[in-house]
């Protein structure tokens, strides 16, 4: 792919990888060979020096969600971060088909919050601000549908904002919490069995 769209654009070097060492994902030693090789001061990730200070991905080699422990990695030393909206710069879609959704989310659902303390409160605060509020809509609860009117309101601002899809999407937002509470549930199911797989391959801390 890479040589059929680059061609011979002198700015565009093809690096062959190899299997990952053992320890290491695919993922997080695949970026650690790119920084490497890389020679400016900026990486995509990280400022450069900031990245070598926080010992690259050398530091995060078994993480499922490199890019969160990236950043803690980099708190740890002494740095800062924080979320921000980049839709403007760069898009991707990251599954396609529901299969590859609940596979690539359950494989690393376990390790967003921080904790299995921190997933439940999670999981539990939006459960009651968006599915709480549509369940007693549904029931004939004024103050329910009022909630569920600020909750799609909410949903369909951002995607306005970020340029992604507002309808039908915001209508069913509380049916998405609920399918991420599943999501997580199931995530932590696997990894306390460690059952934790991705595209064929066991994953570190699959083993509970």
């Amino acid at each position: 792919v890479v040589r059929e769209v680059a061609g011979d654009d002198p700015r565009v070097r093809l690096l062959t990888g190899t299997p990952p060492p053992a320890g290491w994902l695919g993922k997080t030693n695949a970026c650690a060979r790119l920084a490497a090789e890389a020679s400016g001061a900026v990486l995509v990730f990280v400022d450069a020096a900031v990245y070598a200070r926080a010992g690259g991905h050398g530091a995060v080699r078994a993480e499922v969600l490199d890019d969160i422990a990236l950043l803690r990695a980099v708190k740890a030393v002494g740095g800062t971060g924080g979320v921000v909206d980049g839709s403007h710069l760069a898009t991707c879609r990251m599954y396609d088909g529901w299969a590859a959704v609940r596979d690539g989310y359950s494989k690393s659902l376990w390790s967003a919050f921080g904790s299995r303390a921190g997933a439940a409160a999670t999981v539990g605060g939006l459960g009651v601000l968006y599915v709480v509020p549509a369940v007693a809509a549904l029931r004939g609860s004024r103050i329910g549908l009022a909630g569920y009117l600020a909750a799609v309101a909410g949903r369909y601002a951002v995607a306005e904002r970020t340029g992604g899809r507002s309808l039908p999407d915001s209508l069913a937002h509380p049916a998405s919490v609920a399918v991420l509470g599943w999501l997580t549930a199931r995530s932590w199911r696997l990894h306390d069995a460690g059952a934790l797989t991705w595209k064929g391959r066991a994953l570190p801390g699959g083993d509970g």
